[in-house]
C-alpha cells in the first residue's frame, strides 16, 4: 500500500524545464486525467514534500523553493491592486509548448480565489518548508543566500506591518481572514 502511494505521488510530479518542481494538487490516477486543480498549491505541496524529504529526496523540494520564491519577485496584482512584495503565490501551474520546447510558469497571487483574496498562508508554509528542508538535509547554503534571506524578510515584514495598506487580506471585504500574530511570534522562535 505504500508503495501504491508513492508511485501515485511520483505520478503527480510537475517538471518545469525537466526538473520536478511540485505535485498537481488533485489528479484521478485510476482515469490518468487531470481533475480541476492541474497547478501546484504551496500547502498541499507541503505533505508531498516531507514525503520526498524522508525518502531521501531532496532535490525537488529545493527546487519548489527556489521556484517559488523566484514567483515572490514577481510584480503581483489582483483587479487593479497591487499586492505587497512579500506575498507568495497561492499556486503555480507550468504549460509545456511542444511546437516551441518551451515551458512556462503561470503563478496565482488570488487571481482564482473565491472573492479574489490574496493567499495569507503561503509565506508561511514557504518558510516552514524550508526549515524543514534545511532540517533534513543539513544543508544551511540554501537558507543563508540573500535570496532566502530577503524572501523570509518580506513575507515577515508583510505579516507585521502596523498598517493593512499592502496586507494580503485587505482584499477580503468583510474582514473574515487575518493571521494570527501568535502564529508568526511561533514562527520566530521556531526559528
Amino acid at each position: 500500500m505504500v508503495a501504491d502511494a508513492w508511485e501515485a505521488l511520483r505520478r503527480s510530479l510537475v517538471f518545469f524545464r525537466d526538473q520536478p518542481i511540485g505535485t498537481i494538487a488533485a489528479y484521478d490516477h485510476a482515469s490518468e486525467e487531470v481533475l480541476n486543480y492541474d497547478q501546484v498549491f504551496v500547502r498541499d505541496f507541503v505533505p508531498s514534500a516531507l514525503a520526498f524529504l524522508m525518502n531521501g529526496e531532496p532535490d525537488i523540494v529545493k527546487n519548489f523553493l527556489l521556484k517559488t520564491l523566484q514567483l515572490q519577485g514577481w510584480e503581483k496584482r489582483v483587479d487593479r491592486f497591487k499586492l505587497g512584495e512579500g506575498v507568495m503565490p497561492a499556486s503555480f501551474k507550468v504549460l509545456h509548448d511542444p511546437v516551441r520546447k518551451t515551458d512556462t510558469i503561470v503563478a496565482d497571487f488570488g487571481e482564482s480565489a473565491i472573492g479574489r483574496v490574496a493567499p495569507v498562508d503561503s509565506g508561511f508554509w514557504w518558510i516552514i518548508l524550508l526549515r524543514a528542508y534545511t532540517k533534513s538535509t543539513g544543508d544551511l547554503t540554501l537558507v543563508e543566500t540573500p535570496e532566502c534571506q530577503k524572501g523570509m524578510r518580506l513575507i515577515l515584514s508583510l505579516c507585521l506591518s502596523e498598517g493593512f495598506d499592502t496586507f494580503p487580506t485587505l482584499l477580503c471585504a468583510d474582514g473574515c481572514s487575518m493571521i494570527d500574530r501568535r502564529m508568526v511570534r511561533y514562527l520566530l522562535i521556531f526559528f
